[in-house]
C-alpha cells in the first residue's frame, strides 16, 4: 500500500475549502463513481497506477490520430487503401516499439504482451474499414481527396470557463454543414451506457459555448468497428450543466470526510483493483501478509 504523507493530510483535513477547480469529463465521472477515488486523485493527488488497458488505449488514440498526417505524395493512387492499411499498421508497430518500457513494467509475459498486440491490431484494422466507409460516402469517385475531407479536427481542447470545465474530444468532423464530435473507446461492449452519454453531453455543452451546439456526438467502438451517435438537444446540454454545477458544488471541500466510500464491484474485481483500495481498507492489505 502507498503511504499518505500525514502532512498532507493533515493539512486537507482542517476543514478548508478550495477554489473551484477545472473538471473534467473524467473527473465529473470519477466523483459520480466514488466521491472518495475522486478525493484521492484530485485533491490529495495520490499516484495512481497504469495498466494494459490505459497503454494500449493511448497506443490505438496515438496511431488513429497519426493517420491523417501521412504524406499523400508518397502514396500511389492505385494502391491507397492497401497502402493506407500498412501505414496503419506500421504506425502500430512503431508505438508498441515506443511504448515498450511501460509495457515492461506491467510484468505481463510475452504471451500476453502478444495476445494485447493482436487485439489492439484488430482494433486499428476495424478503424481501417471504418474510415474506408467514411471516404467512399464522402467522394467515391477520388478516394485521396475524399481522406483529405474525412479529416476531422483531433485532440481538440473544449473549455468553459464558466462551468468550470475543460475536455478533449478525440475528434470534430464537419458533414456536409454538420458538426459531429467522435470519442474513441477500446470498451468490451458496444453500448452508451449512461457514463458514456454523461460525458458526450459534456462534449456537447462545452462546444456550445465555443461556437454552436453540435449536431451528432458518438462513439467508435474500435473492437467491434461500429460507430453510435445520439442527436445533440438542448434537454441533454441542460442535463449535463446540471451535473456539472452539482459535482462542482460537492467538490470545494478539501475533507476527506466530505468524500465517502460508494463501495461496489468497481472497489475490487477478478483482475485487479482502484488504484486506491489499500487506502479504503487497509485492514485486508494487512491481513494478506
Amino acid at each position: 500500500m502507498v503511504p499518505v504523507d500525514p502532512v498532507t493530510v493533515s493539512q486537507l483535513s482542517r476543514g478548508a475549502r478550495q477554489a473551484g477547480r477545472i473538471q473534467s469529463p473524467s473527473s465529473i465521472l470519477t466523483y459520480k463513481q466514488c466521491p472518495r477515488k475522486y478525493y484521492y486523485r484530485y485533491i490529495a493527488r495520490l499516484p495512481s497506477g497504469t495498466s494494459i488497458h490505459l497503454i494500449r488505449g493511448s497506443i490505438a488514440h496515438k496511431v488513429m490520430e497519426g493517420i491523417y498526417d501521412v504524406d499523400l505524395n508518397h502514396i500511389p493512387d492505385t494502391a491507397f487503401l492497401p497502402t493506407l492499411r500498412v501505414v496503419l499498421q506500421e504506425k502500430l508497430r512503431r508505438e508498441w516499439e515506443n511504448a515498450s518500457a511501460d509495457l515492461a513494467s506491467l510484468g505481463l509475459s510475452d504471451e500476453d504482451l502478444g495476445a494485447y498486440y493482436d487485439e489492439t491490431r484488430v482494433m486499428v484494422n476495424n478503424f481501417y474499414h471504418w474510415l474506408v466507409d467514411r471516404m467512399r460516402d464522402l467522394h467515391p469517385s477520388d478516394l485521396k481527396e475524399a481522406f483529405r475531407m474525412a479529416k476531422p479536427l483531433r485532440e481538440v481542447e473544449l473549455l468553459s470557463e464558466r462551468h468550470g470545465v475543460r475536455g478533449y474530444a478525440d475528434a470534430i468532423h464537419r458533414e456536409n454543414g454538420k458538426v459531429v464530435i467522435l470519442d474513441y473507446k477500446t470498451s468490451n461492449k458496444a453500448e452508451i451506457t449512461p457514463e458514456y452519454r454523461l460525458q458526450l453531453s459534456i462534449y456537447g455543452m462545452l462546444y456550445e459555448e465555443r461556437e454552436r451546439l453540435p449536431d451528432e456526438v458518438g462513439i467508435l467502438f474500435l473492437k467491434f468497428g461500429t460507430e453510435q451517435r445520439l442527436p445533440v438537444t438542448q434537454s441533454m446540454v441542460a442535463t449535463a450543466k446540471l451535473e456539472v454545477a452539482d459535482v462542482r458544488e460537492k467538490t470545494t471541500s478539501v475533507r476527506i470526510d466530505d468524500y465517502p466510500k460508494r463501495e461496489g464491484p468497481l472497489c475490487k474485481w477478478s483482475t485487479g483493483q482502484c488504484d486506491y483500495y489499500g487506502h479504503c481498507f487497509p485492514l485486508v492489505q494487512i491481513g494478506k501478509r
